[in-house]
This record gives structure tokens, sequence and C-alpha cells, in this order.
């Protein structure tokens, strides 16, 4: 008896009752422990022997990678600064299980690039029922630039003005030969660079206009390659553009 787990007798409910106990012969008594005994060392080594077994597996794992030196390593796991690099996992007889070969750095911009596209080839079909219709959301777009140049150019107009009276005033003291008056080369300097800013403006304004024509071009043709690609066929009629 004094070999026997005395968790076994305490934890069993037969023993529990000691009023029970006490009325069976000895050798009934010891055959009902080994009888206990048999039974959980029965239950406990299956699953003690399950865990060492996942145990094992787990550290059976090998992976292998390559260093930036093109160095190749084995170990049961990668270092974070090589988690992007090609690597192989192997079991411990040498088997390759898994190879993993992440995308390079242009794969994944091409990947993102397209996914970018489909959204906006969803938001072109979904927005426009036809050709015309880009025409018409160009012309639009484009009435306030336009008609913020048409300003510019007047603008410009008595600005040239302004300074072409300045320079005939400095061409004539300096043809008589006489000293320029302060007033006169200030109003000189002060034409010629208001001259000079609305030209930067209108040159601003002009490639806003010119970028608003191309993005509403390119989406016109992308609609129709869109349409003709799904089997959809489109009515177009001439609009007349704006500022043509």
């Amino acid at each position: 008896m004094s070999v026997l787990p005395k968790t076994i007798i305490k934890k069993s409910a037969l023993f529990a009752n000691k009023q029970l106990i006490s009325g069976l012969p000895f050798n009934i008594t010891a055959c009902l422990c080994l009888a206990l005994f048999i039974s959980y060392q029965s239950y406990a080594e299956p699953a003690k022997s399950k865990a060492n077994s996942g145990s094992s597996s787990s550290q059976s794992r090998i992976v292998k990678w390559k260093d930036e030196n093109g160095v190749t390593h084995y170990g049961d796991k990668i270092p974070p600064q090589y988690a992007n690099r090609e690597n192989s996992l192997m079991t411990s007889q040498g088997i390759t299980v898994q190879h993993n070969k992440p995308g390079s750095v242009q794969d994944k911009a091409a990947d993102q690039e397209k996914i970018e596209q489909d959204k906006k080839d969803k938001a072109l079909l979904g927005t426009f029922t036809n050709a015309n219709e880009i025409d018409l959301t160009r012309d639009r777009n484009l009435e306030p630039d336009l008609l913020a140049l048409k300003n510019l150019q007047e603008d410009r107009l008595n600005s040239q003005k302004r300074f072409n009276k300045a320079n005939a005033s400095v061409e004539s003291y300096n043809k008589a030969k006489r000293p320029l008056p302060e007033n006169v080369s200030t109003e000189y300097k002060s034409s010629k660079a208001e001259l000079a800013k609305i030209d930067l403006r209108i040159s601003e304004r002009q490639q806003a206009i010119d970028a608003i024509r191309k993005k509403f071009d390119d989406d016109k043709k992308r609609y129709l390659t869109l349409r003709n690609q799904s089997g959809l066929t489109t009515n177009t009629v001439p609009v007349a553009s704006a500022g043509q």
C-alpha cells in the first residue's frame, strides 16, 4: 500500500467512505487500489506523451533564410530584420515543407496601383452614363478658370500701357542725357514688376486650365475603353467645349 500514490486514494470516491473501507478485507482493498493506480497511469501516460510530442514538433521547426550578403542561415525563427526576405520552413530531417517568397517592392507597388485604378474605374462608370456628360462636366469646371484668365489678360493690357508710358519717360531722359527723376524711376520699376507678376499669374492659370482639360480627356478615354470592354455602347453627341 505504501507504493501507491496518495492522491489516487484521496481522490477516489470509494475511499472517501471510511466506513465502507473498514468493512473490506485487506486483499480486496489492495486490489482496488492497484486497479485505480493502473487506471490513472493509462490516462496520464498518453496525455504526457501528447504534450511531449507537441513540444518536440515545435522544437523541430527549422527556418532557412539568407542575409544581405547572401549567406544562408538556419534557426527556429527568422530575425526581425530578415522577416521580409525569401525563406523556407523545413523539418528536422531537412525536408522543405513551405517556401515563402515575399513580393518585391515593385510588385507591391503595382498591386496597390491596380487597387487604386479599380476604385477610379468604378467611380468613373458610376458617375457618368455617357461620354457627353464628361465633356459637360469638364466645361463647368473650366468656367471659373477661363473667366479668371480673361480678367488677368485685361489687367495685363492696362499694366502694359502703364509700363510703356513709364518706359517712354525713361528713354526720353536717357536720350536727353538728363538725370532720371526718382518718381520716374520708381514708376518704371513698379510697372515692370506689376507686369511680371501678372504674367506669372496668367501662366499659372493657363497651367491649371491645361491640367483640367487633360484630366477630363484622360477620363473620357478611360471611360470609353471600360465601356467597350464591358460590351456596353455609348452615344455621343458633339458638344462645344468651353474656351474653344
